[in-house]
């Protein structure tokens, strides 16, 4: 693990994710250290409707799909995906038109 780390303390930015992947392969019993010590990049989508990017992260998804704020849709498509409430929603919309 120790080595792991001074690996990924020397691997360039752009290669964080598939140098996590690789080691995340080699030593399974260890994921779980691994993904929460391992800062990744943020990653973005564009949302097609409103061609405004979003990031991708835990509080907007569902199964393998990303919910954006801005249309409320999730991409890729999900049938039964987890929607905020209508008042919760309101405020999201209110929030992203502040910032």
């Amino acid at each position: 693990m120790e080595g792991a780390m001074g690996l990924m303390r020397r691997m360039p930015p752009k290669h964080t994710q598939a140098a996590l992947s690789a080691l995340l392969s080699l030593l399974p019993d260890h994921s779980s250290d691994l993904l929460s010590q391992i800062d990744q990049p943020l990653q973005v989508l564009c949302d097609e409707d409103s061609g405004k990017e979003f990031i991708l992260c835990e509080y907007n998804r569902d199964a393998d799909s990303y919910r954006s704020p801005w249309s409320n849709k999730f991409y890729p498509h999900l049938e039964d995906g987890m929607y905020p409430s209508e008042e919760l929603r309101k405020l999201e919309v209110e929030a992203n038109e502040v910032f």
